[in-house]
């Protein structure tokens, strides 16, 4: 055997090892900025609740509502006013743009009312038919019962 083609064995090897130590890294990244992204993303939605001076504040994310964060069924407790009810953020299709979105949810999992959270999402928002809606409604609380 040659010097060559114990090199052309060696090159796949080094490349699927880098490939692999990259993605565990990310994994490891993903899974230890679980808790810092999950405050940032309650800042920023207690900040966009607050200027447009509504009441209710997320508190903290809720365990028991879904099967993962920031999916379309993290669940987060709502506080104020508002005793029992839950909010899921997620990101609504409409005009072909995605804009964020928050779902307030009473205390048996059914919508209440969509909240969104920038200033195209309240035009769109406002043109949206009641039918696309639905679909975020059935599909909200199909995660969440």
């Amino acid at each position: 055997m040659s010097v060559e083609s114990d090199n052309q064995a060696k090159n796949p090897a080094v490349f699927i090892t880098w490939i692999s130590a990259i993605l565990i890294l990310a994994g490891l990244f993903w899974v230890l900025t679980q808790p810092l992204r999950t405050r940032t993303l309650v800042r920023a939605v207690n900040r966009v609740l607050e200027q447009s001076e509504d009441f209710r504040r997320l508190n903290e994310y809720s365990t028991n509502g879904g099967a993962g964060f920031f999916g379309m069924n993290a669940q987060f407790i709502v506080s104020g006013d508002a005793v029992g009810m839950k909010a899921v953020v997620f990101p609504f299709l409409g005009e072909g743009t995605f804009f964020p979105c928050l779902a307030m949810l009473n205390a048996d999992g059914r919508v209440v009312e969509f909240i969104p959270l920038n200033n195209h999402g309240k035009r769109v928002m406002s043109r949206m038919s009641p039918g696309i809606l639905q679909i975020y409604v059935r599909r909200i609380e199909g995660n969440t019962l």
